[in-house]
């Protein structure tokens, strides 16, 4: 039905050390599972979590990971269950302490699967931070599916954005996406949102405002539900944190 970029509202995890196995985990509850403005749970809550196993190859390269990630979707009567994604790739470091490139191939699958169709998307993103205590955080990222949702037509969802903390935990941000389609008869579209994060310890408490240039005929098509890419505030809670800081 949609494609996803994968939303982690804390911090970073620490990067496992050369030779070093870690592993990520966290758990999110969110007032509206919203993707590329696009609401993913028919504008209700969502359970989210993740485990992300990684092995460092060393300050060059950095790590190669695993990730797997859950939540509960609704895209109308018929069509309740949960999206699964797996993903692996790259997290090199040869670009230096200030970029944070993330390079590799995401998978979303459904339960049951008459949910939705599912597919893959190779995708490639970077964060790069500056200013003193890197204050600045800018953020550029493409995903490109090469069959989106089995139809045969590639699909591909460009993005941008920035971050800025006001103090030591609080940071607010804002980006805009669009999503293009290869079949001339799918409804693309412009996504933006801005947003604000408090980080306490490993809990991240995060409020953002999501829009689309989608008229609501269009979004019936793109998400089941006439109101589903109206604008929006979502709330989240999420708890993140690493094996090697737990143990």
């Amino acid at each position: 039905r949609r494609a996803r970029e994968r939303r982690r509202c804390g911090p970073a995890p620490a990067v496992a050390g050369p030779g070093k196995f870690d592993m990520a985990l966290g758990v999110a509850g969110t007032t509206d599972y919203v993707s590329r403005g696009i609401t993913q749970s028919d504008s209700e809550p969502a359970i989210q979590g993740y485990v992300e196993p990684s092995y460092g190859l060393g300050p060059v390269w950095g790590d190669l990971f695993v990730n797997l990630w859950s939540s509960n979707v609704d895209f109308g009567d018929d069509f309740r269950g949960a999206e699964i994604d797996v993903a692996g790739g790259i997290k090199p470091k040869f670009l230096g302490p200030k970029w944070s490139p993330n390079i590799g191939y995401v998978h979303y699958f459904y339960a049951p699967e008459d949910v939705s169709a599912d597919y893959g998307e190779i995708y490639a993103k970077t964060d790069y931070t500056f200013g003193e205590e890197d204050k600045f955080t800018l953020r550029a990222l493409v995903f490109f599916a090469p069959d989106f949702n089995q139809s045969g037509f590639n699909a591909t969802w460009v993005a941008g954005g920035g971050r800025v903390k006001l103090w030591k935990n609080f940071a607010v941000y804002a980006g805009a996406g669009y999503q293009d389609f290869e079949d001339p008869d799918a409804f693309e579209q412009l996504a933006w949102t801005a947003g604000a994060s408090y980080y306490w310890k490993s809990l991240t408490f995060d409020v953002r405002y999501w829009e689309t240039d989608l008229t609501d005929n269009e979004c019936v098509v793109r998400s089941g539900f006439a109101d589903g890419c109206d604008a929006r505030v979502v709330g989240t809670i999420s708890w993140d944190t690493t094996w090697s800081a737990l143990f």
